[in-house]
């Protein structure tokens, strides 16, 4: 009798303690329950809210979106390899292939580093919302607030002519500033439109096309506007960062070659821009760009003179100074012609930047390299100084050497372009 009363009051103090949790606890839960639901991102194109069979999620302050819903909104064609794990798409002139898990894609050929990689979630695809919403030609914002994400690639009206509204805008293969960078335009300067995706403009230069991005230029002067008088041809130098990407080039105690290429490279450009001489990069951050690319980049604006520029490595770590290479042999008739010329502008840009870094001449050389051998102007590889020798190492590592490194280069360019005017 005892032991069954003594039930009945822990069964009814269970009874009252689960109606207190549910009477305190439960909105709680509740709110919580709103509030997690509520933290998935909303994807808005051109207007129009997507649904999606998984939803956005936030990962490590990253936004990854479902690839497939948004990639096909935008009108792309999407497979699937199970097998491989591997997405395509293709819209037009843009073809993506997207490996799962991993942090690069191809974009056109190109490949493109991704923040965070791709990842399965439920069966559906998701991968970072910048590269989904880019890919295919949008313009992605984000609003922190509300957790909304806005993409808009909607077409817009066809101008005969656009004019560029920015002070240099890049020229792409592709209609998305995920695909390579092929020229560059300053302001004001005018482009007859071939056709619009997406709000981008497929522009010509010469006898070149390019795609130039809609919000950046204004439509230009209205049909039957004179003819402006001829210019002088444009001179163009063709600037390349040696290594980049998953090729670090060679290595020091703590730098990579393809880091400080790149820095001394810009230097040089920004030098060159300086004086009025148009200015395009092979590649204007980390990223990889094959031998073959970075010359047919140059050969495709028909630049008028192309450098390379890197940094050496030697076996023994007491190798040091400073070396430019050219290449012009008997055996090619097209660069045969174009000795004197090639010849001259490895010994302007030795001569300069010795002058400028004292470091050990080791003079100008003839090599056999791609990018000199597949280039079909004055063209030029530098090796400033050896990251492998400590000493010229730390150098590398002091702005006021960096920005000598790339004074001397500009100097040796400006004398060789001077010289031959």
């Amino acid at each position: 009798m005892i032991n069954t009363r003594s039930s009945l009051i822990k069964k009814y103090l269970y009874i009252v303690v689960l109606a207190i949790f549910a009477l305190f606890i439960g909105p709680w839960l509740s709110t919580a329950s709103a509030a997690t639901g509520s933290s998935s991102p909303r994807v808005i194109l051109n207007g129009r809210e997507l649904d999606f069979e998984v939803p956005p999620i936030i990962e490590n302050s990253r936004t990854l979106v479902p690839l497939r819903g948004i990639f096909e909104a935008m009108g792309a064609n999407v497979d699937w390899n199970a097998a491989s794990r591997v997405v395509t798409a293709s819209k037009g002139a843009i073809a993506v292939i997207l490996p799962v898990d991993s942090s690069t894609a191809i974009v056109n050929g190109n490949p493109c580093i991704l923040d965070v990689p791709p990842r399965i979630v439920s069966g559906r695809t998701l991968a970072p919302l910048r590269f989904v919403g880019e890919a295919f030609g949008g313009r992605v914002t984000w609003d922190g607030k509300t957790k909304t994400v806005y993409i808009s690639n909607a077409s817009v009206d066809k101008p005969a002519a656009v004019k560029v509204n920015a002070n240099q805008v890049n020229l792409r293969n592709g209609p998305s500033t995920l695909t390579a960078v092929v020229g560059r335009a300053g302001f004001g300067e005018i482009f007859e439109v071939l056709e619009e995706q997406d709000g981008w403009y497929r522009v010509s230069r010469g006898s070149e096309t390019a795609w130039l991005a809609g919000w950046l230029v204004v439509a230009g002067p209205p049909a039957g506007t004179p003819e402006p008088e001829p210019q002088p041809q444009e001179r163009i130098v063709v600037l390349d960062a040696g290594h980049g990407g998953f090729d670090p080039g060679a290595s020091g105690n703590t730098l990579k070659e393809k880091d400080v290429n790149l820095k001394i490279t810009q230097g040089v450009g920004e030098l060159l821009a300086q004086k009025g001489v148009t200015v395009v990069y092979t590649r204007s951050d980390d990223r990889y760009v094959s031998l073959e690319e970075r010359s047919s980049i140059a050969n495709r604006l028909n630049a008028s003179i192309f450098v390379s520029i890197h940094n050496n490595a030697g076996d023994l770590p007491s190798a040091s100074g400073t070396e430019t290479y050219f290449y012009a042999p008997a055996s090619n008739l097209d660069l045969f012609a174009q000795r004197e010329a090639r010849a001259k502008l490895a010994k302007a840009i030795q001569t300069e930047l010795v002058s400028m870094l004292l470091r050990k001449d080791r003079g100008v050389k003839e090599a056999n390299l791609s990018v000199l051998r597949n280039t079909l102007m004055p063209s030029a590889l530098v090796e400033v100084v050896f990251i492998s020798n400590p000493m010229e190492e730390a150098l590398l590592q002091n702005n006021d050497f960096i920005n000598r490194a790339a004074l001397g280069i500009a100097n040796g360019i400006m004398a060789f372009m001077n010289d031959i005017d």
